[in-house]
Formats: structure tokens, sequence, C-alpha cells
């Protein structure tokens, strides 16, 4: 007896999940126009919504250019999908359809696949109207088209386009003379003052104005960067301007750059001034501090000391007096 009541029990209960996993599966269908009754080559919306379950595939159609004989397809939507508060999918599907005739129609269900078994919505009523006519008066000729001027809206199109055209026509002269005559396409002006110089100056001033102290830390590292990216343009040649972090250190690091430390220094400042500026990090003050350290340390150990050609040409009279002097003193030291 007790174990008949426990295979009654056991049989119970998986009937009972079998009927919640048959209730978690359910899919809904449901179709609507936007209205019931419009004019004769109105566009109309039609909306399909399915609702199912995450773990279902439910199958929607994709139509032609008909419903049926009567009832055209102007555009139809991609699917939208949304998640629901219960954890089911809503997928929508917009449908634009017309009617050249007027009457009474019959939209039919619309089908949708589930597995093996087939889901439709209910069939919908709608009315197309056509245009009262005013019987009572007298039967006029058809108008010719009205002449409108043309705006300035409607020749600005044609005016920029012809202008586009005509520039890219420059460029690309101008491209091709350069590559004829070999020489570059972008010539770099070179800086009136050393590129470290202007780092260091620049550095000192976003020292001074304590930035980061004022918590303006977002402003801080974004002068900081930009401070170190025309230091790197102006040193080392390298395009900084509209580029990311990574894309900078990479040129750097395929250039004559063989310095790791000094890397590996610079490459923190970029990436904690990234998170400052974009995931809305807030560094401790030691890191501001080191931060702009590092920047120092940087540009003084990379500053490029050039040597002007007056200076080398005094230096190369200077070593040709001391050659000659030394020449003559030896050629009196053979003579006597």
């Amino acid at each position: 007896m007790v174990r008949i009541l426990n295979i009654y029990i056991f049989t119970l209960v998986v009937f009972a999940i079998s009927i919640n996993t048959l209730s978690a599966q359910t899919v809904s269908v449901e179709a609507k126009l936007d209205t019931t009754e419009f004019l004769i080559g109105d566009q109309v919306g039609l909306e399909l919504h399915v609702k199912q379950p995450v773990n279902v595939d439910v199958a929607i159609p994709i139509f032609d250019s008909e419903l049926t004989n009567q009832i055209e397809i102007v555009e139809q939507s991609e699917n939208d999908t949304s998640l629901l508060e219960n954890g089911d999918w809503l997928i929508k599907k917009r449908i634009l359809i017309t009617a050249f005739d007027s009457g009474y129609y019959a939209l039919p269900p619309i089908p949708v696949l589930y597995y093996s078994d087939t889901i439709k919505t209910e069939p919908l009523l709608f009315k197309v109207n056509t245009i009262k006519v005013d019987t009572s008066q007298a039967i006029k000729d058809i108008k010719m088209p009205y002449a409108a001027p043309l705006t300035f809206k409607e020749v600005l199109p044609w005016a920029g386009g012809t202008i586009g055209v005509a520039l890219l026509i420059l460029v690309l002269v101008y491209v091709f003379r350069k590559i004829k005559r070999n020489e570059p396409i972008i010539r770099r002006l070179k800086p009136k003052e050393p590129a470290h110089i202007i780092a260091l100056r620049d550095l000192t001033k976003l020292n001074n104005d304590k930035l980061w102290q004022k918590e303006r830390i977002k402003l801080y590292y974004t002068e900081l960067s930009d401070i170190l990216r025309v230091y790197l343009w102006n040193r080392y040649s390298i395009r900084t301007m509209e580029r990311t972090s990574e894309e900078i250190l990479e040129s750097l690091k395929i250039s004559d750059f063989k310095n790791d430390e000094l890397f590996d220094e610079l490459q923190s400042i970029f990436k904690i001034s990234d998170l400052v500026k974009f995931a809305k990090f807030k560094p401790l003050p030691d890191e501001n501090a080191t931060c702009m350290n590092n920047a120092y340390d940087f540009v003084e150990k990379t500053k490029l000391i050039v040597v002007e050609k007056e200076e080398e040409i005094q230096i190369e009279n200077e070593q040709q007096k001391v050659e000659s002097g030394n020449k003559e003193l030896i050629e009196k030291i053979d003579s006597k």
C-alpha cells in the first residue's frame, strides 16, 4: 500500500512539473492594425507581436509583396526583440500595407511556426473608403502642374557637390605633383623651440595650476597627456593627434626608441589618463604626483640636444687651428 502511495505521489509530482514546463513554454501571437478604416491608397501599419520563452525557437514569416491579391505590402521591418520582465522574449515586426480597391477586407490569420505546431493570429477586419465626390458641383478641367521657382535648399546639394568634386580634383593634382617631385605630401613644421623646452614649460605650468589638488582630475590628465602627445610629435615625428594611446605607444615601439624603463613610465601615464577620461577612475594623490614626475623624467631623459651649425663651424675652425699649429711646431723641431 505504501509503495502504491509513493508511486501515486511521484506521478503527481511529474505531472505538476510537466504542467509548469508547458506553461513556461507558452507562445502567443497577436496582430493589430493602426486603424480599421482608411482611404484608398493610404498606407497603414500592421503590428505583429510574438511572446515566447528564451529557450524556444519560433519562426516568424517573411512576407512577399502582398498578403492577399488585394492587400499589398509596401515595406516590412526586421524583427525587433526585447526582454520582458518575466524573462520571455517579445518579438515585434511592423508591416506597412495598402489597398487600391474600396470595400471591406478580412486580413487572414498570420501563421507562426512553433516546433511542429503552427500558431495563427486572429483575422482582422478593416474598411477601405473612397474619396467622396460632390456631385452637385460642375466637372472642372485638370489643373496643370504648378511651376515653382528653385529655392536655395534645392540648389545647395548640387552646388556643394560641384565644389566638393573641384576640391577633390585639386587635392589629387597636388598629391600627384608631390609624388612626381619626390616631395613629402605633408610637410611638418619644425617648432621654433626645441621639443623638450616646450614640454617642460607646459608641464611646469600644469604643475603650478594644481588642477588635481582642486579635484579637477579629468582636466589635469587631459592636459598632461596632450603635452606628452605634442612632445612625441615634435621629438620623434610620431603622429599622435586623433590616435589612441595604444596606437601611439605602438608607433613609438617600432621607432628608434629603445629605453624600456621610460617606455613603461609613459605607458603608465597614458593608461591612468585613459581610465580617468573614459572610465571615471579617480587616482590617489600619490599617483597624480607620480604621473607628473614621470612625465618630467621622460622628457628630461629623451630630450634631443641639437648643436647649431654656427657652433659646429666654430669648433671645426678651432680644430683646424690646433692641427696647423701642431704641424708648424713639428716642422720647426724637424728643422733643428
